[in-house]
């Protein structure tokens, strides 16, 4: 009896030792297995170029600039391509008929109704209005002329972008304390802000497609739907900037305004779901991807018409709750997490930091103090949620788990800081540390999670143009992306030591996944798989 006990209990840790590993060497969302930015079995190589390292490369159709998700030997990404088929009477389309056209969107699922009063603000534009694009944006503010932003170039435009931007959102709030007063107000913008685009007059179509993770060749290719979108998007990005989940059994895509669809593992939708139209703020375009816990798929529906979360069932789509949120257009994607029992949504917003308890959407905790458009996710530890925002300001706050109603000002927010936080990237947490970037330049600083310390602050990293995408880490090596093509690896330690600087013949906006000695890139135009040759 001794031994049958004692093979059962061998054989059980094996199997969990196999199942772990198995899940650990998976990157199935776009932060990873943890969604902290880290793989936990991960060791892909400091140095590589174009001629070095380099396991294969392919070319993208269409745009997008999500992350690849990998479950075993797949690599799943989403792409929005053009079909080459336009809209009737486009050809002829003023502006005057771009705006019209806001009139003529399809009803929301939701039965939420839409009032003129904020397309009128929206249509004002933001910087630059219906005149802006980039030899303007030149003139004005590359003072050295050498045809490119440095850092204090890029500061003054976007100093002049938020004096604009705060006179637009001041006739945006009296607007929607009209709608408020009298019902919502809709958006709709035609003529999209600083970097929003116009109304596209093509069809795109919107795809699922499955890579073999050792040759990058493709193995299939699924066709969520085509549509011509009922707004643009900004000009750095395209219309599938979300990234999927999977689980190993379903893969979840969300392409915002044009549903959100659960395939099998070979491609086919078992089932979709319709919310309706986003408005973005100035047509940014929508970018919150989907999370994935069990069978409870949690979306985030923030927008400049009516704002929710979402709780949706795996199994068949439909809608567990929903809870209105009292905020404008996010980009975040909410984390799931477990503490003491409860499981919670952790969701970034502007207004605030918020929890809701993910069996039946209440409200457990929320903490004010973000700066406006809050991009970065949060990322979690056993103690504390960290959140941060750094557009018109800089702040990041370290609370306490396990709060309960208004934490603002209380004995649960464990630290703050309000200097170096990034506007787009999302943070890493490994080892105790936090990493962030400035703005979306490439200034790192580095803190200790338990004190808030100050480990790295503000180190250039010297090399790198602008960064949009997250930085991960593996085998004590941290990967920062820039998007000019530089790839900084440093050392995951409290001093700032670079291990290698890289660069390829490509623009980066997504964020890395690693899995295995592999890491994956994906940029505008190619799908880079780097390992050691």
């Amino acid at each position: 009896m001794k031994k049958n006990n004692l093979k059962n209990l061998w054989i059980g840790l094996f199997l969990f030792f196999v199942n772990s590993t198995l899940i650990a060497d998976n990157w199935p969302n776009w932060r990873g297995p943890k969604a902290n930015g880290v793989a936990p079995n991960g060791n892909p190589p400091a140095e590589f170029s174009e001629n070095k390292n380099v396991q294969w490369k392919i070319n993208l159709p269409g745009s997008g600039s999500s992350t690849p998700v990998i479950w075993k030997d797949e690599v799943f990404i989403l792409a929005a391509e053009k079909t080459g088929k336009k809209a009737a009477g486009s050809e002829d389309e003023t502006s005057n008929e771009r705006g019209n056209n806001n009139s003529q969107r399809r009803q929301r699922p939701e039965g939420r109704g839409r009032s003129s009063e904020r397309g009128s603000s929206a249509n004002r534009g933001g910087f630059g209005g219906n005149s802006f694009n980039r030899d303007e944006m030149m003139k004005r503010f590359d003072k050295n002329g050498d045809g490119e932003l440095n850092d204090a170039e890029r500061q003054a435009m976007r100093d002049e972008f938020s004096q604009q931007f705060s006179r637009n959102r001041g006739s945006d709030r009296r607007s929607n304390e009209r709608s408020r007063r009298g019902g919502r107000s809709g958006s709709g913008s035609s003529r999209g802000g600083f970097g929003g685009g116009r109304k596209p007059t093509e069809e795109y179509r919107f795809s699922l497609i499955s890579y073999d993770r050792e040759s990058g060749k493709e193995n299939w290719r699924s066709i969520a739907t085509t549509a011509i979108p009922h707004e643009g998007h900004h000009r750095d990005h395209g219309y599938a900037s979300a990234s999927p989940v999977t689980d190993g059994k379903n893969i979840i895509a969300s392409f915002g305004s044009r549903g959100l669809y659960c395939f099998d593992m070979k491609g086919k939708i078992e089932w979709k779901k319709d919310f309706g139209d986003m408005r973005t703020r100035n047509s940014f375009g929508e970018g919150s991807s989907p999370t994935l816990h069990e069978n409870t798929i949690v979306l985030l529906w923030d927008q400049e018409d009516d704002s929710y979360i979402y709780a949706i069932d795996k199994k068949n789509g439909k809608i567990k709750w929903k809870r209105e949120r009292n905020e404008a257009t996010g980009w975040c994607t909410p984390v799931v997490t477990t503490h003491k029992g409860v499981t919670q949504v952790l969701v970034n917003g502007s207004k605030a930091v918020r929890s809701y308890r993910l069996n039946d959407g209440k409200l457990l905790w929320q903490c004010s103090g973000q700066t406006g458009n809050p991009v970065p996710s949060i990322v979690v530890d056993k103690q504390n949620a960290y959140a941060m925002s750094g557009f018109r300001g800089a702040y990041i706050a370290a609370i306490k788990m396990g709060g309960d109603g208004d934490l603002t000002g209380t004995e649960s927010v464990a630290w703050t800081a309000n200097r170096g936080t990034p506007y787009v990237p999302s943070p890493l947490l490994s080892n105790d540390r936090i990493w962030y970037l400035a703005g979306n330049n490439g200034i790192l600083s580095v803190r200790d999670t338990k004190s808030g310390k100050s480990l790295i602050e503000g180190e250039r990293l010297t090399g790198i143009s602008g960064v949009y995408a997250s930085p991960v880490s593996a085998s004590g090596k941290v990967y920062i992306v820039g998007r000019n093509g530089s790839i900084i690896v440093l050392k995951d330690s409290a001093k700032f030591e670079v291990l290698a600087s890289n660069k390829l013949d490509e623009k980066f906006d997504c964020s890395p996944a690693i899995v295995g000695n592999q890491l994956f890139l994906r940029g505008k135009e190619y799908l880079y798989c780097i390992a050691n040759n």
